[in-house]
């Protein structure tokens, strides 16, 4: 069982019945902040710790690709080891490459059963962006989800991995072209015809592992049974009662199954088909400078968006519910939406504990 500080909760969350969106004006990159980075980043051995609790309020978007890799181990806090090892990761993964995609590759009915599910899921990722509609994209996007269920055969591919990888896949790449991520498009498509085929493939490589770095404490929840999911969904259930009764039991008793589908879905894509892809870069800030629990908080952080739609949805009956959940009033936050929500679900993390 859980249990609870003696706190009022109802003083966390927003308690009108439309949610009132913050000023998007506040969504700045401080310059003093990106002074501070810069700062830990120049040491030669860089403060994983104060890089960690930097960066959980957001990183700037210049030094997020060399951020994300340090708080995921990819790179060392080591500056000069750092080019050693990134450069074995990145053999390692172009070895895989030539022996799962070498010319002439037979594959096996189940291996071709996967390939042909990934670039389905390949095409349906963010659709109406230019970039992920590049036959460039969508060929290394494959590559890395099917190297990545080969070589992680307990639980393999599954949808909503296509759009975890789109993240690094997008910063990474911004280092040598100029994208605009608002709308996920290329200031100029011609740059990424003439970029250096093997700068590509670095960044291919790098998703690759960025991704393993990611899901390597999460695996269970995408094994056959999902044991982690289970468990994450029983967990949901126990948090959402204790903090807003009505609202669980109204979920429960409109939706039933339903609402199990719906944190399933959310929860094996990390929340980002809930946030336009921007602001799903910044969420991707602080899950990954929670190391080893961003999972739990992506639980949270769940229950701070629905506690935030309450009131409605408790007027709400079922086909209402659906339609909400389906087309859920996150798509249209901003920055400042994203972090009032994860102030809220961390003070709900630290409220909640075993006895």
């Amino acid at each position: 069982m859980l249990s609870i500080q003696k706190v009022n909760i109802a003083t966390l969350y927003n308690r009108n019945e439309e949610y009132k969106s913050c000023n998007r004006e506040t969504d700045r990159e401080d310059g003093s902040k990106i002074q501070k980075f810069k700062d830990l980043l120049h040491q030669n051995i860089i403060p994983i710790n104060e890089l960690i609790h930097l960066s959980w309020s957001g990183v700037p978007s210049e030094l997020r690709s060399v951020v994300w890799r340090l708080l995921l181990k990819y790179q060392s806090p080591n500056r000069d080891a750092n080019f050693s090892i990134i450069e074995r990761k990145r053999s390692m993964y172009f070895e895989m490459c030539d022996i799962y995609f070498a010319q002439n590759q037979q594959y096996d009915e189940r291996e071709k059963k996967i390939l042909k599910q990934i670039s389905e899921d390949v095409k349906r990722t963010i659709p109406d962006s230019q970039m992920f509609r590049n036959p460039q994209i969508q060929t290394l996007l494959e590559r890395i989800l099917f190297i990545w269920n080969i070589r992680n055969p307990a639980c393999g591919y599954v949808q909503g991995m296509n759009d975890i990888v789109a993240p690094f896949l997008v910063v990474f790449l911004s280092d040598y072209v100029d994208i605009e991520t608002t709308k996920l498009k290329f200031t100029n498509e011609k740059q990424l015809d003439h970029l250096d085929q093997r700068l590509i493939r670095q960044v291919e490589a790098d998703s690759y592992w960025c991704l393993c770095k990611l899901l390597e404490s999460v695996l269970d929840n995408y094994t056959n049974s999902q044991p982690g999911l289970v468990r994450f969904y029983n967990k949901f259930k126990e948090i959402l009662q204790a903090l807003d009764k009505k609202l669980y039991e109204h979920l429960n008793t409109s939706l039933s199954m339903e609402l199990y589908a719906f944190v399933f879905k959310w929860s094996t894509c990390m929340l980002l088909r809930m946030f336009q892809f921007e602001v799903g870069l910044r969420l991707f800030d602080t899950l990954l400078a929670e190391e080893k629990n961003y999972f739990e908080l992506c639980l949270f952080i769940i229950i701070s968006i629905l506690m935030k739609f309450s009131l409605k949805i408790q007027k709400l009956q079922y086909d209402e519910i659906m339609i909400l959940l389906e087309k859920i009033p996150t798509r249209e936050w901003s920055e400042s939406d994203l972090s009032l929500c994860l102030s809220e679900a961390y003070a709900y993390q630290k409220i909640f504990s075993k006895k």
